[in-house]
C-alpha cells in the first residue's frame, strides 16, 4: 500500500486550536477568514474594513494552490502538465502521434514590429499553437543581456495579420525568461527566435540577441532554434520562412539533447536560386569595426562603433562558406563551452598554491595616498583646431 504524501501546505495554515479537522464546526461559530468557502454557501456583504483581509485571503488561496500544482508534479512553466518539452530528445516522436498540438514560442531581437517575427510566426502556425513575445524596441547585438535592475513592462500588441502577441521593454532574453517563469501559464515545447535582419554566422553568435534568445530558452531546458537571413533592403522571408517550417518538424519529431540548439542561416536568394540545405559548423567571422569620433554642438566628442560589414573565411563546411554560396547553413551548437583540448593540456600545469607562486599585495593603506592616474581625456572640450578638423572631413 503507497505512502501517503505529506502535507507539503501545513506552512501555509494557521494552528486553530486542538478540534480534530473531521469534528464538525458549531453553527454559531464563526468562520475563519482564511478557510475556503464552500461552493454552495453564499457569500456575505463585504465591508471597506475587510476588503484588505479578503485580498489576503484571495491571495493564500492562489498560493496554495500554485503550491498544490508542484506537490502533483505539475510545472508552472516549461512544459506545463506534460512533463517538460516534448521536443526533447527522450519524448520526440512524429508528429502524426502528439496527443496534441505543440506549443510553440516566437521571439527575435529586431522588435515586436519586426516583419520578420510576423513571417516566422505564419510559416509555424500550420504546425503549432504560436505564442508570440518580443521586445519592444530593435535589440540587435545586446547579447545575453538580462534585465534585473528595474521592473519589465508586457503590453498586448496586435500584429499586421490580426493575431495577439505581446512586447516586453527588455531583451530578449528578458522576453523569454518572461515565458518561462510562468507569465503565460502553461509551458513550451520548442522556442523559434528570428527571423532576424542580417546573418548571425560563425563568432556572431556571441552578440546576437537573436541566438541569445534561442540559447535563454535552452537554459529553462526547452529545445530552441535561432534563424537569421542575410540582410537586403527589400527582404523576402519566403525561402527563411520555408527553412524555419522544416528545421521545426525535424526538431519536434527528432528532438534535441539538453543543451543544444541551432542556430539557421539563409542567403538573401530566393527560393529557386537556394542551392539548398546544408549542415555546417561555425565559420570565422573577420570584423572590420572602425571608432569614429564626433563632436555634439558644445564640441565635446562622442563615439560611434562603425565601419564596414564584416566578412568571413569561407572555409568548406562552415557556415559562412555555406551563405556565401547560396546555401541555408543549418549549424549545431551546444551551452558547453568547454575548450576539452586545453583542458587536458592545463592539467599537466603547475597549479599548486605555493609561497613562492603568490605574489604580495599592497595593503589598502599602503595604496590610500597614492596620486590618482589622470583620466584619459576622452571628454575634454575640443579645441578649435579640431573642430575645424572634424568640420572639413565631415563637410559641415
Amino acid at each position: 500500500m503507497p505512502r501517503p504524501s505529506p502535507d507539503r501546505h501545513a506552512r501555509h495554515r494557521r494552528i486553530r486550536g486542538p478540534r480534530p479537522t473531521d469534528e464538525p464546526r458549531p453553527t454559531n461559530e464563526p468562520r475563519p477568514t482564511d478557510e475556503p468557502r464552500p461552493t454552495n454557501e453564499p457569500r456575505a456583504p463585504v465591508t471597506n474594513d475587510s476588503d484588505s483581509q479578503d485580498d489576503m485571503t484571495r491571495e493564500r488561496a492562489r498560493s496554495e494552490r500554485r503550491d498544490v500544482d508542484l506537490e502533483r508534479g505539475e510545472l508552472l512553466a516549461g512544459g506545463a502538465a506534460r512533463g517538460g518539452p516534448r521536443a526533447l530528445r527522450r519524448a520526440a516522436k512524429p508528429l502524426g502521434h502528439w496527443s496534441s498540438r505543440p506549443r510553440i514560442l516566437i521571439t527575435n531581437d529586431d522588435g515586436i514590429e519586426s516583419r520578420g517575427l510576423l513571417a516566422l510566426k505564419q510559416a509555424l502556425d500550420p504546425i503549432g499553437e504560436t505564442t508570440v513575445v518580443a521586445p519592444d524596441t530593435n535589440q540587435s547585438a545586446v547579447g545575453h543581456q538580462k534585465t534585473l535592475m528595474r521592473p519589465l513592462r508586457v503590453r498586448e500588441r496586435t500584429l499586421t495579420d490580426g493575431a495577439i502577441a505581446y512586447s516586453v521593454d527588455g531583451s530578449p532574453t528578458d522576453a523569454v525568461s518572461l515565458a518561462f517563469l510562468g507569465y503565460f501559464g502553461h509551458g513550451f515545447d520548442l522556442v523559434a527566435s528570428g527571423i532576424n535582419y542580417g546573418a548571425n554566422l560563425g563568432d556572431d553568435i556571441t552578440y546576437s540577441g537573436t541566438v541569445s534568445a534561442a540559447m535563454e530558452a535552452v537554459i529553462n531546458g526547452c529545445p530552441a532554434f535561432a534563424i537569421s537571413q542575410e540582410y537586403y533592403e527589400h527582404p523576402d522571408f519566403s525561402l527563411a520562412a520555408a527553412a524555419a517550417s522544416i528545421v521545426t518538424r525535424n526538431i519536434l519529431e527528432h528532438g534535441l539533447s539538453p543543451g543544444q540548439l541551432i542556430n539557421v542561416n539563409v542567403p538573401a536568394v530566393s527560393i529557386e536560386d537556394c542551392e539548398g540545405i546544408a549542415v555546417t559548423r561555425l565559420g570565422k567571422r573577420v570584423y572590420q569595426d572602425q571608432l569614429i569620433r564626433r563632436l555634439d554642438p558644445r564640441g565635446i566628442p562622442y563615439f560611434w562603433i562603425g565601419g564596414p560589414p564584416p566578412s568571413g573565411l569561407a572555409v568548406e563546411g562552415t557556415d559562412f562558406h555555406a551563405v556565401v554560396n547560396r546555401w541555408i547553413a543549418v549549424t549545431p551548437i551546444q551551452l558547453d563551452l568547454t575548450a576539452r583540448r586545453l583542458l587536458k593540456r592545463m592539467r599537466d600545469w603547475r597549479w599548486d598554491l605555493s609561497a613562492d607562486s603568490i605574489t604580495a599585495v599592497p595593503a589598502a593603506h599602503e595604496i590610500a595616498g597614492a596620486a590618482a592616474e589622470p583620466l584619459p581625456d576622452a571628454g575634454r572640450p575640443a579645441t578649435p583646431t579640431e573642430i575645424e578638423e572634424t568640420r572639413e572631413a565631415t563637410g559641415s
